[in-house]
């Protein structure tokens, strides 16, 4: 289908596939920016706080350490699985099922693992985050002297490129005809 062109039942006008706008890689695209831009989100300053001359300098991942350290265990492990695994092994697994696309090639497992791709999706969540720092920094701020350094900017950069390849991929997934499903007639739109 060509861009922005959606597939339409003729009985019910119900969109049964859209073109995306994106173009046919654009899962793939995202998928590798979001892989690029996951390693400085991880290694470079998350978040600096400063108060009275004293300065401390947090990673990702210092949070979840925080957290652990101070008896709550359990939020540190869905913080660290919600924002920061789960996010990368999707993007992993997505890499590994799309790349081979790409280059005309499938794997003989390829919608087991577009069904498994699909469920770590709904489970990556790293701009929940995002917007919990925001309004972490919101409250802290009047206290301490708060900065943000580059590894926000580069996790919120990979969070925007793993909700658009979520979307994309979801896209890419509605436009596949469903090798089960009876045929029904089309019109293009």
């Amino acid at each position: 289908m060509a861009p922005g062109e959606r597939a339409l039942c003729v009985r019910c006008d119900t969109v049964m596939a859209r073109g995306s706008r994106i173009g046919p890689d654009g899962a793939l695209a995202f998928t590798v920016t979001g892989l690029v831009l996951a390693i400085p989100a991880a290694t470079m300053p998350f978040v600096t706080a400063a108060k009275l001359g004293s300065e401390r300098v947090s990673l990702l991942f210092t949070g979840v350490a925080s957290l652990w350290t101070h008896g709550m265990p359990e939020i540190a492990a869905l913080v660290f699985l919600c924002g920061g695994l789960v996010p990368i092994a999707f993007l992993c697994c997505l890499a590994c099922l799309l790349v081979p696309a790409h280059f005309g090639r499938k794997a003989a497992v390829a919608e087991p693992f577009a069904r498994f791709v699909r469920l770590l999706g709904h489970f990556s969540m790293p701009e929940v985050q995002v917007l919990a720092v925001l309004v972490a920094l919101m409250k802290l701020g009047s206290l301490v002297d708060l900065t943000l350094g580059p590894g926000f900017w580069f996790y919120g950069a990979m969070s925007l490129a793993v909700l658009f390849a979520v979307r994309c991929f979801n896209l890419q997934a509605a436009a596949r005809p469903d090798p089960s499903a009876p045929p029904a007639a089309a019109k293009a739109r």
